[in-house]
């Protein structure tokens, strides 16, 4: 029963009936007094869905370290610092991702910003625990390379998750990258990318969720070995605004970093 028919029913006398929570239920038969005026609800008067979807947001800082430097694919100490923002209105969902990283081996030292990403990602609703995601995003160029080849880069992803219960869940996903810098002869040769990942995710709680997966994607670089990895993460909730995230991966081939980690602190709003 929609409770925005209010006005047609205050004009046809329709309050002076004991409804209270004007539901369309009367008091003696509604089970869930006091429902929110912008939910529907069922004959017993009990909230079933809101005609709002709502919207909220969340801010994430984080810091990692690793032994590689991405951009250039060479082997070296790099901290990076990432701020992430994120808005979700119903199942869709906008995001933006930034960073800065500084890196630094013998002889060599580098510092700058990573490509931003904004991205726009929806997911359906849940079929017997199965929700899938699709997105489709921009890497802006803010990274300079010093050779001025530098363009912004295209992407689309799609992905899952399964609930097999309260506790336990399976979860994968697969992404393609159009690479559109320029080649610098002699120097870099760029390629088109593709990425997968899968894993599970087990709550030890209801503030404590622990993750394991694992990832291959190719470098947007010509000639180097697919990046793999294994993951452990660790999220905690802490209260209803704050939570944090660890994470550590280990590199499986000799184009990614052997120990990398990562720890980030979000509000949610």
């Amino acid at each position: 029963m929609k409770k925005i028919l209010l006005l047609s029913l205050l004009l046809s006398g329709y309050l002076f009936a004991a409804d209270s929570d004007i539901d369309g239920v009367d008091d003696a038969q509604d089970r869930c007094l006091n429902t929110p005026f912008t939910d529907l609800v069922d004959q017993y008067g009990c909230s079933t869905q809101s005609i709002l979807t709502g919207s909220h947001y969340d801010i994430i800082m984080g810091g990692g370290y690793s032994q590689m430097n991405y951009a250039t694919q060479e082997k070296s100490d790099t901290m990076t610092e990432t701020l992430q923002a994120d808005y979700y209105n119903g199942n869709i969902w906008a995001q933006i991702v930034g960073s800065y990283f500084h890196s630094s081996s013998s002889g060599y030292t580098q510092s700058g910003f990573n490509d931003t990403l904004i991205a726009l990602y929806a997911k359906s609703p849940s079929y017997n625990g199965l929700v899938l995601q699709a997105g489709a995003g921009v890497l802006l160029p803010t990274y300079r390379s010093g050779y001025g080849n530098e363009a912004a880069d295209f992407l689309g992803s799609i992905s899952f998750q399964y609930n097999i219960n309260e506790v336990l869940n399976f979860f994968g996903g697969y992404s393609y990258t159009l690479v559109n810098d320029k080649d610098v002869p002699n120097i870099a040769f760029y390629q088109n990318t593709q990425a997968y990942y899968a894993g599970a995710g087990y709550a030890l709680s209801d503030k404590v969720l622990i993750t394991a997966s694992y990832s291959e994607s190719q470098s947007i670089y010509v000639g180097i070995v697919p990046i793999q990895t294994v993951s452990a993460g660790l999220f905690y909730q802490w209260n209803s605004h704050w939570f944090s995230m660890l994470d550590y991966r280990h590199g499986l081939s000799d184009s990614v970093s052997k120990y990398d980690t990562s720890l980030r602190l979000g509000y949610y709003f």
